[in-house]
């Protein structure tokens, strides 16, 4: 399907940004309920730009972005000038904190990046309360519904990601939306240059919106399945969470899920299950194996606390849609037998 949409492209001579790029943002924003936004040339930058239409662009402009979360946030505040304020996450959703976020607010705050952290929506009633600007940042999580609405569709601006790892595997590419007119025309007038401003030209090629676009149209069924591998993690791994040997996802009635990532907490250091199950050809990965921002960047100090547990115990298994039931019952037969190896 995917190879397809990209030969019609490759044969239509029109590569650059056109009409499918046009398509694909549209099609995103049809899903989450906003008005329009542009396409870029990474999720990153459309976070940047997110930034930019907000009008933030100062050193004294503080952003709150998690501590625990892919280094794109912090680059993304600091390509606009601004100050990144690192917020613990909390271990419900491993989102960020709402307590640690309202300790880091003060006026020099001029907005939240809320990543919807492994595919499960942030609470975002509780965000949206504190009457602060919020990027909604869905790059885990397209598709995912909290209160029955989608993600992405209640803050101003919202923006996606199709990098190689994520729900729609690009390669790379991204969207960023928004839902009022007025952020809407500045989207555009920073991407486009329109009325004489500075164009950020960050092309979104037809031949990557092809791609997305292909996988798009099968979105529904890869959630689909990603819900069951993860129902089987939890019938299979139950065992051990009763037995307080690790904690599994919670699960919340008003948040559906898309499970991109299926991530345990181990109640001792993930590394030496990670390594055992890497040596049988189990990969079990570090949720985010560059740690906590506040450990990679000069001048934070790391009292995050639920963010060091989350990178010190924390375990991603394996749940992309081709995994076999075959592959599945594998995978949790090399957790048990590691944990037994441990009694």
């Amino acid at each position: 399907m995917e190879a397809d949409a990209l030969l019609a492209v490759i044969e239509s001579r029109l590569v650059n940004e056109g009409d499918l790029a046009k398509t694909l943002v549209n099609s995103i924003a049809q899903i989450v309920h906003s008005l329009d936004g542009v396409p870029t040339s990474t999720g990153t930058l459309g976070i940047h730009l997110a930034l930019k239409a907000l009008g933030i662009a100062a050193r004294d402009h503080e952003v709150i972005i998690p501590d625990f979360a892919c280094r794109s946030l912090y680059d993304s505040v600091r390509m606009v000038g601004a100050t990144p304020v690192l917020c613990d996450i909390n271990l419900e959703d491993y989102s960020l904190s709402i307590d640690s976020v309202r300790s880091q607010l003060c006026q020099d705050t001029r907005a939240i990046i809320l990543p919807h952290m492994y595919g499960c929506p942030a609470n975002m009633d509780s965000f949206l309360e504190l009457g602060v600007p919020i990027i909604e940042d869905c790059a885990h999580s397209l598709g995912a519904t909290y209160n029955g609405s989608p993600v992405g569709s209640f803050s101003s601006l919202s923006v996606f990601s199709f990098e190689g790892s994520k729900l729609i595997a690009a390669g790379e590419g991204g969207v960023v939306l928004a839902k009022s007119r007025t952020l809407l025309d500045k989207l555009r007038s920073l991407r486009y240059g329109l009325g004489g401003d500075f164009a950020y030209q960050y092309r979104l090629s037809d031949l990557t919106a092809a791609v997305a676009l292909a996988q798009l149209d099968k979105l529904a069924s890869m959630i689909e399945k990603r819900r069951q591998i993860a129902n089987m993690y939890y019938d299979e791994l139950k065992d051990l969470e009763q037995k307080e040997i690790l904690s599994l996802p919670n699960r919340f009635k008003n948040r559906e899920s898309v499970y991109y990532r299926f991530v345990v907490s181990c109640n001792n250091s993930s590394e030496s299950l990670i390594n055992f199950a890497n040596q049988r050809g189990v990969l079990i990965r570090n949720p985010l194996t560059s740690g906590c921002l506040s450990q990679n960047y000069r001048g934070y100090g790391s009292d995050n606390y639920n963010a060091m547990i989350l990178a010190d115990k924390g375990a991603s298994l394996p749940i992309y849609p081709d995994l076999t039931d075959s592959d599945v019952g594998i995978v949790v037969n090399t957790i048990h037998e590691f944990f037994q190896s441990k009694r």
